[in-house]
């Protein structure tokens, strides 16, 4: 716990929201927990006003919920909020990696392909230490199809769904059979956007997410048996 103190030069709020939802995405809190202000702000040395503020900012972001008591919580994934994420996801990624093969530069591709070598060395090297490195990666690999793709309003809906995102990514379980068919996923797609083959690193976008999709659904199920 002591990782994640406040320090006071900085600003308060941002220090705040970013321990918290780093506290989230590490399994201190965990999905269903409560969250309490004034603990918070105990913890952190700080007033509830940064706190209260992060907490806002954390349920807009869809990591913290509040119902109508004013009671706050860890968000708790369910197969129905899956499926829409995903389903948003693949829409809009397909349509992501179809603009990127026809729209990215040499030296993006090169961007692309220096992330999928970072993520084969952490893989040849694996541990439990390198896991949050893989998890990291492998989120920059989709965001930089998005970012190539030039596309500023697809760019936009496809950040309300990061953070959501990268916390189911936290949640997945992440042995090196799991990293080695995502990895070869990867390797996959970007050989199609090399090739300059839009439909089919569209098409093998959409499968990869499918794939994410199904596999999240399992563990999920397994959690509630």
């Amino acid at each position: 716990m002591n990782n994640y103190k406040i320090k006071k030069p900085i600003s308060y709020y941002n220090q705040a929201y970013n321990s918290i939802k780093e506290m989230i995405f590490n399994g201190i809190f965990k999905p269903g927990d409560r969250i309490y202000e004034s603990k918070l702000a105990e913890q952190f040395q700080v007033s509830r006003s940064p706190i209260r503020e992060a907490i806002r900012s954390l349920e807009k972001d869809g990591l913290l919920c509040i119902d109508d008591k004013s009671r706050t919580t860890v968000y708790k994934p369910t197969i129905k909020d899956i499926e829409d994420i995903y389903e948003c996801r693949r829409a809009l990624e397909s349509m992501a990696a179809r603009l990127t093969t026809i729209r990215a530069s040499g030296d993006e591709l090169k961007k692309i392909e220096n992330v999928l070598l970072e993520v084969k060395e952490n893989i040849e090297h694996f541990d439990d230490n390198v896991t949050k490195a893989i998890i990291l990666l492998n989120s920059q690999f989709h965001n930089l199809i998005l970012h190539f793709s030039q596309n500023d309003r697809l760019q936009k809906q496809s950040n309300d769904l990061k953070l959501l995102t990268y916390f189911y990514r936290s949640i997945d379980v992440y042995e090196n059979k799991r990293n080695r068919d995502i990895f070869e996923h990867h390797l996959k797609i970007f050989h199609f956007i090399k090739q300059r083959d839009a439909e089919k690193a569209a098409r093998v976008m959409d499968e990869h997410i499918a794939s994410d999709l199904k596999h999240l659904k399992n563990i999920l199920k397994m959690n509630m048996d």
